[in-house]
């Protein structure tokens, strides 16, 4: 059986919302220790890490580990990259997934069957799409990420996305659950409304600790008009930002990601 690892991707900085990953998402319960709950009820993850930077405004994630019962792995502060590859080869790890800790509602319900397309098709990644921002897990291959960061500038690996999922260079999966594409929701907390949506999102899903979320009751509560959900859809307008600080339009960027999912082995999970 493969070796796979867990590596959620946290700091404590935001310029938008500080110490967002610690903020209390239900009473006395984190979003980082919510989201790490969730990982651990993933079938196959053999190991979680808080993968972090080595400043000392981090210290704090040390904590959380220790308390979670997880493993934590400091590394470079800009290099997510770096993180990953260091705890793959601690681990010797063959399949990494990636999750970042501001995504709390990350879909891991379709962890297994991203695995599970990446094992039968031999693939090097695998996601989730049609889903709202923040929702899919990234799983790749260890040997994978390695090519990659010699692919690629490691500092700009904020955008590691748009070079694993890249059907030109790897052998790309995606799983689509939904006959509807929801991509214009967002689950990710990135700004005060958006961890105010989160807490909504617990309140009316009466969501209690040790109980299952799955994400079309998510996108139920989304599209259920009396439910109060901030900043639940965005604006198809505005510029997406690239690595080197370069911009593409929502439309050019939406073209460019429906072109790697063309070219890439499709599962689709509804008839």
């Amino acid at each position: 059986m493969a070796k796979v690892v867990a590596c959620i991707i946290a700091r404590t900085v935001s310029k938008r919302l500080p110490l967002k990953v610690l903020r209390d998402i239900y009473p006395s319960v984190s979003m980082i220790e919510f989201l790490i709950d969730r990982v651990r009820t993933v079938k196959h993850v053999d190991e979680i890490y808080i993968c972090t930077s080595k400043e000392q405004v981090d210290d704090i994630l040390e904590d959380v580990a220790n308390r979670k019962q997880v493993k934590i792995y400091r590394g470079s502060a800009d290099m997510v990259i770096e993180r990953m590859l260091a705890v793959g080869k601690l681990e010797q790890a063959d399949v990494l997934i990636r999750i970042t800790g501001d995504n709390p509602f990350t879909a891991i319900e379709y962890i297994p069957l991203q695995l599970s397309l990446m094992q039968e098709k031999q693939l090097d990644y695998v996601r989730v799409i049609d889903v709202p921002i923040g929702a899919t897990a990234e799983l790749m291959t260890y040997d994978a990420l390695m090519r990659c960061n010699e692919m690629m500038d490691p500092t700009m690996s904020e955008y590691l996305m748009l070079y694993m999922f890249d059907p030109a260079n790897f052998k790309c999966g995606v799983i689509k659950p939904f006959k509807e594409d929801f991509g214009s929701y967002s689950v990710t907390v990135d700004t005060y409304i958006d961890f105010e949506r989160a807490k909504g999102i617990l309140k009316y899903a009466n969501w209690k600790p040790g109980q299952e979320l799955m994400h079309k009751h998510i996108l139920d509560l989304f599209q259920d008009q009396s439910k109060e959900l901030p900043g639940k859809q965005i604006k198809s307008e505005g510029d997406i930002k690239l690595p080197y600080g370069k911009t593409m339009t929502f439309a050019a960027f939406k073209n460019d990601i429906d072109n790697r999912i063309r070219q890439s082995e499709l599962v689709q999970l509804y008839e």
